[in-house]
C-alpha cells in the first residue's frame, strides 16, 4: 500500500536532473535476478509509485530476451516506501516458453516487501487489429500551452491562482526532464463538481536516448501521475476542503504497441467508479497520430480524515 496524505501544506516540486532521473530509473544489477534502486526526491513524503513500477519493469525487462517485448504488468503496493533506504528488487524468472516470457519482481526494503508485480513478455505476433479512438474533443498538445505558461492565463481570470497552487495539486516537473500540457487544466486548481474525466499531453527530453528500455520504464514511472486524483473531481470534497488520506492499492498495466516517449503522448483517463472508500480509475496513452500504445488501471483507497 502505497500511502499519501492529501495536504494541502506539501509542495509536489520535483527537483532531480535529467541526469539523476535517468541513472536512478535505471537499476543496478547486483546479481544475477537481482537489482537496487534509490528514491528519487519529488517532494513526496514517500516514494512515489510511478518510481517503484518503473524500475520493477526495468528491472524485469532486463532478465528476457530483448525479442520478447513487455505485454503486461499487475502490480500491488503493500508498504509506503521510505525515501532514505534503498529499494531491493528481486526477479523470479518463473517460465520462459515457446512465445511467453513470466516474471515476478518484489521489491524490499529492510527485508520486507513493499511491492510486488507479475509481468509477462510475448515476442511479436501478427493477429486481429483495432481500438478505441482518441476521443475528438481533446485538442492537441500545439494548441495548449505548457502547464507553467498555462497557470498564468488562468490567474488572469482568477488571482486565487498561481504556480504554488499548481504546486499543491499535482506533480510538477523540470520541463528539461518532461513537458506537460494539460487541456483541462482548471479542474485541477479550482477544485470543484466535474465529470470524472481528465488527461495531459507528455513529452519527456530527446536525450533520454533510443533504448526502448527507457522509453517503457519511463511510460510505466509516469503512468501513476493523477490515476487516482481523478477519482476526486466529482465531489465537493477536495483537498481543499478536507484533510485526505489516499493509498494505491494495485496497478496495471497493457503495453499495445511500441513506446516512444520522447514524442507526444495524450493519457487520457477516466474514473468509472468510487464505492466503499475505493477509487477505480483507467487511462488510456495515445501517440500524437491518434495510436493507442498503452492502457493502465488502478483502485485507490481514498479516506476522508477530517474537515479543514
Amino acid at each position: 500500500m502505497r500511502l499519501v496524505i492529501f495536504n494541502k501544506k506539501i509542495e509536489y516540486i520535483i527537483m532531480f536532473t535529467l541526469k539523476e532521473f535517468l541513472s536512478k530509473m535505471h537499476v543496478e544489477e547486483i546479481d544475477t535476478y537481482l537489482f537496487t534502486g534509490e528514491a528519487l526526491r519529488m517532494g513526496l513524503p514517500r516514494v512515489f509509485g510511478g518510481q517503484v513500477l518503473g524500475q520493477a519493469l526495468n528491472a524485469a525487462v532486463r532478465t528476457v530476451d530483448p525479442v520478447r517485448r513487455p505485454h503486461s504488468l499487475h502490480a500491488y503496493f503493500l508498504r509506503p516506501g521510505d525515501l532514505n533506504s534503498q529499494i531491493i528488487y528481486e526477479v523470479d524468472p518463473i517460465r520462459d516458453g515457446k512465445s511467453f516470457s513470466t516474471r515476478r519482481v518484489v521489491a524490499k526494503q529492510k527485508g520486507k516487501a513493499i511491492f510486488n508485480a507479475s509481468l509477462s513478455f510475448q515476442k511479436i505476433e501478427n493477429g486481429v487489429d483495432h481500438q478505441i479512438e482518441l476521443p475528438t474533443h481533446i485538442l492537441g498538445p500545439d494548441n495548449i500551452l505548457p502547464d507553467i505558461e498555462h497557470i498564468k492565463k488562468l490567474s488572469k481570470n482568477n488571482p486565487k491562482i498561481n504556480i504554488e497552487t499548481l504546486r499543491q495539486h499535482s506533480l510538477i516537473f523540470d520541463s528539461k526532464v518532461v513537458e506537460i500540457r494539460t487541456p483541462e487544466l482548471y479542474k485541477v486548481v479550482e477544485p470543484g463538481e466535474y465529470d470524472p474525466e481528465f488527461g495531459f499531453w507528455f513529452k519527456f527530453s530527446d536525450d533520454i536516448g533510443d533504448d526502448p528500455i527507457t522509453h517503457r520504464t519511463l511510460l510505466a514511472f509516469i503512468s501513476d501521475k493523477a490515476l487516482m486524483s481523478v477519482g476526486l473531481m466529482p465531489h465537493t470534497w477536495n483537498r481543499d476542503t478536507h484533510n485526505l488520506i489516499g493509498a494505491s492499492l494495485d496497478h496495471a498495466m497493457w503495453f499495445h504497441s511500441e513506446i516512444r516517449v520522447n514524442k507526444w503522448i495524450y493519457y487520457h483517463i477516466d474514473s468509472p467508479r468510487a464505492m466503499r472508500a475505493r477509487d477505480f480509475g483507467r487511462g488510456s496513452f495515445y501517440s500524437q497520430n491518434g495510436e493507442l500504445i498503452a492502457s493502465t488501471a488502478q483502485e485507490g483507497l481514498i479516506r476522508i480524515v477530517k474537515n479543514r
